[in-house]
């Protein structure tokens, strides 16, 4: 086993242990639909939460020829995961009940979710910096503008309770989510 499989282990449990939190909540939420009150807002950043980590995991091969490893490094690769992970679960605590108000759930989760979420745009420049300049650099110009531009955002997510911020911001997300995924489709040929 190379170091960079050894350590990717641990990375990609804690990753499907998000990922199966999403399915298992978004599975609650299914189940129990007529029972609770669903809120779209709450189910968009439950779907880029998921996307996330998806785009996580298959980022992680990025580090497949690095040799330095370190154990400092290992757990700076392990803390976006983590950060998704526990966004996943204030998206979607146990038990999730029937009676349930997601729009209530998620405004009162509001501070700890984007707060959490906050820290995922600079885990992410540093990163990317770890993997040399040149590698930063090639992410252009839009990299730095779009994590300053996230980053901000959840700032904001943090003391607002305007749902048209919310709802804008989840958009704007998964666009962006999604875009990004489009721009790294390639990263495993």
């Amino acid at each position: 086993m190379s170091p960079f499989e050894y350590i990717s282990l641990l990375t990609s449990i804690v990753l499907a242990i998000g990922i199966t939190r999403i399915l298992t909540g978004v599975g609650k939420v299914v189940q129990l639909h007529s029972n609770l009150r669903i809120y779209w807002v709450h189910l968009m950043w439950t779907a880029n939460v998921f996307l996330w980590l998806l785009l996580n995991w298959w980022i992680l091969f990025r580090w497949h020829t690095y040799e330095g490893w370190t154990f400092f490094l290992f757990l700076f690769v392990l803390v976006s995961p983590i950060v998704a992970f526990l966004l996943s679960v204030v998206l979607l605590p146990e038990p999730l009940d029937g009676g349930t108000d997601l729009k209530q759930l998620f405004f009162e989760n509001r501070r700890w979710f984007f707060s959490l979420a906050a820290l995922l745009p600079p885990i992410d420049a540093i990163d990317t910096l770890l993997k040399g300049w040149d590698h930063f650099l090639a992410q252009g110009i839009q990299y730095p503008i779009v994590l300053i531009v996230v980053f901000s955002l959840c700032i904001l997510g943090i003391f607002s309770k305007d749902e048209k911020f919310h709802a804008g911001f989840a958009v704007f997300f998964l666009l962006f989510i999604l875009a990004f995924i489009s721009l790294n489709l390639r990263i495993l040929t």
